[in-house]
């Protein structure tokens, strides 16, 4: 009886990195990481989702979203963007929400 050889594989397999719905690393993860390696103390966040609109575009909406939170919230560190829509007029884009996850670190008890 004859053995057939096996083909030795030459490709190797990198550990796969967690990846968001386009396959671009999660920033939101990618940044819990960061402020992992680089605290000093330990951190907090809370995350709370909004929905910024605008008929100017998508990153407008964003702005809008983030401009507000701004001015509400402190500590603002990150956003993820969970959903985008819009409304349609004329068979065109008329305006535009976008939902998006911010996180904010908490301040400690009693500041």
């Amino acid at each position: 009886m004859k053995r057939t050889k096996q083909a030795r594989s030459t490709v190797t397999t990198l550990p796969r990195a967690r990846t968001g719905r386009d396959g671009a690393i999660d920033f939101a993860l990618k940044m819990r990481d960061v402020a992992d390696e680089v605290s000093q103390a330990d951190h907090v966040y809370r995350v709370i989702e909004i929905v910024g609109s605008s008929a100017d575009g998508i990153e407008a909406a964003i702005d809008a979203g983030l401009d507000r939170a701004h001015r509400t919230l402190r500590n603002l560190r990150w956003f993820e963007v969970i959903r985008t829509s819009g409304h349609i007029e004329g068979g065109k884009a008329k305006h535009y929400q976008v939902t998006l996850k911010v996180g904010f670190t908490m301040e400690p008890p009693g500041k």
